[in-house]
């Protein structure tokens, strides 16, 4: 490299930006000789520290500590390196969490989609039992903010007014009174509730349970939450029904 370049020509080079090299300049993290106009004209020297500086940056080392880094002792260059490594394990940890996270609420969704073309069949209840739900009790929460899905509605559907919050626990574990717990392993009737939620939560429950009726007696109804979603102009909650019924 026999020819001074210039800071779109490093940028180039380095596969970062101009604005990024401003701001490390601006840090003194290096400094770059400017012509009588005022244009900067970047050496090899610049170069291979500006590399340095990048390789830095790839270790997930802060703009703040890579003058440190570049300037350490053997011992400390180990104290930093050992830093750095805890640190990304931290946020792999944290990211491979978030990436679960992801992954539930796919599953909720495609549940919406399955029930919105599927109703009304059996399943067996994928929990065992719900506790009463209060959202000043900082515990369950936080459990519902870790995955919503835990949150349940229970009804009595003989008389709607027994409706109350709950979310599912396991009740070997449980220190709670428990709402309801589950007696045996007969299937439940399931189907999708849906939920205005600008509307004071109005649903087609009543609808639902009028079109079992004709055939089943009902019982215990436990809604377990899956999503909010848009739903011609309107926010919709999306619950999954688990519908206790015997024949007539």
């Amino acid at each position: 490299m026999n020819n001074l370049l210039t800071i779109g020509e490093i940028a180039q080079l380095l596969e970062t930006s101009a604005p990024t090299l401003r701001f490390w300049e601006e840090k003194g993290l290096f400094t770059v000789a400017k012509s009588q106009n005022k244009y900067r004209k970047y050496t090899l020297q610049d170069v291979i520290q500006i590399a340095d500086i990048i390789s830095c940056r790839n270790l997930g080392i802060p703009i703040r500590d890579v003058a440190l880094m570049q300037n350490c002792s053997i011992a400390e260059y180990d104290a930093q390196l050992s830093d750095r490594k805890q640190e990304l394990q931290r946020k792999i940890a944290s990211y491979q969490e978030m990436l679960s996270r992801v992954f539930e609420q796919e599953k909720q969704l495609a549940e919406v989609k399955r029930l919105s073309e599927h109703e009304f069949e059996s399943e067996p209840l994928p929990f065992a039992a719900v506790a009463a739900f209060d959202y000043s009790e900082k515990d369950k929460l936080l459990q519902y903010i870790k995955n919503s899905s835990m949150y349940v509605r229970y009804f009595d559907t003989r008389d709607l007014s027994t409706e109350t919050r709950a979310i599912i626990v396991n009740p070997q574990e449980s220190t709670q009174p428990l709402l309801w717990k589950k007696q045996d392993d007969r299937p439940y009737l399931t189907f999708l509730i849906k939920e205005k939620v600008d509307q004071d939560y109005l649903s087609n429950l009543s609808e639902k349970l009028e079109f079992v009726r004709a055939r089943y007696q009902t019982g215990i109804l436990l809604a377990q939450y899956l999503l909010t979603a848009n739903e011609d102009g309107e926010r919709i909650d999306f619950l999954k029904a688990y519908l206790e019924v015997n024949p007539i």
